[in-house]
């Protein structure tokens, strides 16, 4: 596979996500302009197309369902501890240690039953909680749950049909429950965004060569969605477009030669912004809080990298590099016809 876009492009969606949670949760009228050209939503959609995306093929490639849940395990658990680790030390560094609903919450990924500490952040105008940005971990967990019997039952029934069943059983899932704010964001809702992705990987080939018409399509799908308010005509627009943005245009690493910092950004940034916005300095001086902010994640996310994320990433390689030498990888499951 050639060289692609997916570290540069999760870069640039999870730095969409720092700014508009920074205007969200300072609440200061001059940051306003952020909503009118960034869109959080879809970052997180296009993060979901992208996980339907790798997700399906990390288990590809994996011998054993055990290999398939510790490579999944050693990529997202220790960044999210860290996470959840930070928010403890603010919470302690101000003498405030009952914290044991949050943690229980956080360490079940179920941040939305106690998503705050009492004491801390309690006067920020958007919102008192630790760590907004991790309800989206909860749903790639189950998702992470998901793929095997997804895949286990592409294997014995018809790949396509069942991928599209998904993707259609999640439009109605949405439609029903449209009026539901808190639910239809859940995993039914999103698993279209997971589905287009996963049909993608199976289709690679042909979308490389007609990739560019699908973005034709997949342009007008998104203008009608956002005409209309359509979601139905949502996913697979976004869908075909993050993932051409990832494969059809010019590779380009940026700052990404140095490492994947997509993962940092998004789970650390949002601790970040709270203490700048209890601080006062948002309502001071907005514009240069937000360089300052994005200067602090930025610096974040490279040491999450360097000293948690790709230490596990390398005990999670050098683990598979020990089992090839047992022979545990002689066995992968043959690709879906």
């Amino acid at each position: 596979m050639r060289p692609n876009n997916f570290d540069i492009i999760r870069l640039l969606l999870a730095g969409m996500v720092v700014f508009v949670h920074s205007y969200d949760l300072s609440g200061e009228a001059a940051l306003s302009p952020i909503r009118y050209f960034i869109s959080s939503r879809l970052a997180v959609e296009c993060f979901f197309v992208i996980s339907g995306f790798l997700i399906f093929a990390s288990y590809e490639r994996c011998a054993t369902l055990k290999e398939y849940y510790a490579n999944r395990a050693w990529r997202i658990l220790p960044g999210y501890w860290l996470a959840t680790t930070i928010c403890l030390v603010i919470a302690f560094s101000r003498g405030i240690f009952h914290v044991g609903k949050f943690l229980l919450a956080n360490l079940s990924f179920l941040t939305f039953l106690h998503p705050n500490i009492d004491g801390v952040f309690d006067h920020n105008p958007g919102n008192a909680a630790m760590n907004g940005a991790l309800w989206t971990i909860k749903i790639e967990v189950m998702f992470y749950v998901l793929v095997p019997s997804l895949v286990w039952l592409c294997r014995r029934v018809q790949r396509d049909a069942v991928l599209w069943s998904c993707f259609v059983l999640s439009l109605v899932y949405h439609w029903v429950l449209r009026n539901h704010e808190s639910l239809v964001v859940q995993l039914p809702g999103q698993l279209s965004f997971f589905m287009i992705g996963a049909i993608i990987y199976y289709h690679l080939a042909l979308f490389k060569r007609r990739g560019w018409w699908a973005v034709a399509a997949a342009v007008v799908l998104f203008a009608a969605s956002v005409y209309t308010g359509w979601f139905a005509l949502r996913p697979a627009a976004v869908g075909v477009l993050v993932l051409a943005a990832c494969f059809l245009v010019p590779h380009f690493e940026g700052p990404t030669r140095w490492g994947d910092f997509s993962y940092g950004t998004y789970i650390l940034h949002y601790p970040i912004v709270q203490l700048m916005v209890e601080a006062g300095f948002f309502h001071a001086h907005p514009w240069g809080t937000l360089v300052l902010t994005v200067g602090l994640v930025s610096a974040a996310a490279v040491l999450s990298w360097n000293f948690v994320e790709k230490p596990s990433l390398g005990h999670a390689k050098a683990r598979k590099v020990r089992q090839a030498a047992l022979g545990a990888t002689a066995n992968y499951p043959p690709a879906v016809p």
